[in-house]
């Protein structure tokens, strides 16, 4: 409890060595990857992280809602996982224009949020008389006076809204891997692994994987 606590105050006052964005220009194929990247994520070996609190000599001090500090046209792969729910909604469109910016043609975009047409999720979440979602506690942060603070999910992504965000973004070439259907029947095409691990999926988390159900909502997107 205590190490825990001395890595937690450490990291937030910025003493974890961390990468540079000199060292992501430095790569033949650049790859980033939104949050931290510890080292026993498959993407340590392949990406940087972008995180608001360093923690680990991959990751870079970044919010994901200013501008990613490299050339246009530079990155190979850019992914995010479970991190674009902790956005507000209106605030997205802007970063999927600067993830679009950055990564070379035919370059790829995944972004994985929460589904919460899955029941694991909806139904664990606080919601209104009229069945609004309000707070998900599984998500970080706290509930008060009406509002989301401190680091939770804002915004509770279905497909619809997922679906919204591409199709007023300039990525036209868009393909929906997992998700819940507004009937509750889960879309689940192949995921190719090798191009970004994603945790939350039938394959890799055992809470949806029998029956397998949609748990994430994963889109592969290319420039």
């Amino acid at each position: 409890m205590l190490s825990k606590l001395l890595d937690d105050i450490s990291r937030k006052m910025g003493l974890h060595k961390s990468a540079s964005w000199s060292d992501v220009i430095k790569e033949k194929e650049p790859k980033l990857y939104a949050g931290n990247l510890g080292e026993a994520l498959p993407q340590y070996t392949t990406h940087y992280g972008l995180a608001l609190y360093p923690s680990y000599a991959k990751d870079i001090r970044h919010d994901m809602r200013d501008a990613l500090q490299v050339p246009d046209s530079s990155i190979a792969i850019f992914q995010s996982e479970d991190v674009f729910e902790h956005i507000e909604y209106e605030k997205i469109g802007r970063v999927f224009d600067e993830i679009y910016r950055t990564l070379k043609p035919g370059g790829l975009f995944r972004l994985s949020v929460p589904d919460y047409r899955c029941p694991i999720l909806f139904d664990r979440s606080i919601k209104s008389e009229d069945g609004t979602l309000l707070f998900d506690p599984g998500g970080g942060g706290r509930f008060e006076n009406g509002r989301v603070v401190d680091g939770g999910h804002v915004w509770f992504p279905v497909h619809e809204t997922v679906k919204a965000l591409f199709e007023n973004s300039r990525f036209k070439n868009v393909q929906y891997l997992h998700y819940t259907k507004e009937d509750g029947q889960s879309v689940l095409e192949n995921i190719d692994y090798a191009l970004g691990h994603v945790q939350r999926t039938p394959d890799h988390d055992e809470r949806v994987a029998s029956p397998r159900i949609a748990m994430s909502i994963v889109v592969d997107a290319r420039k």
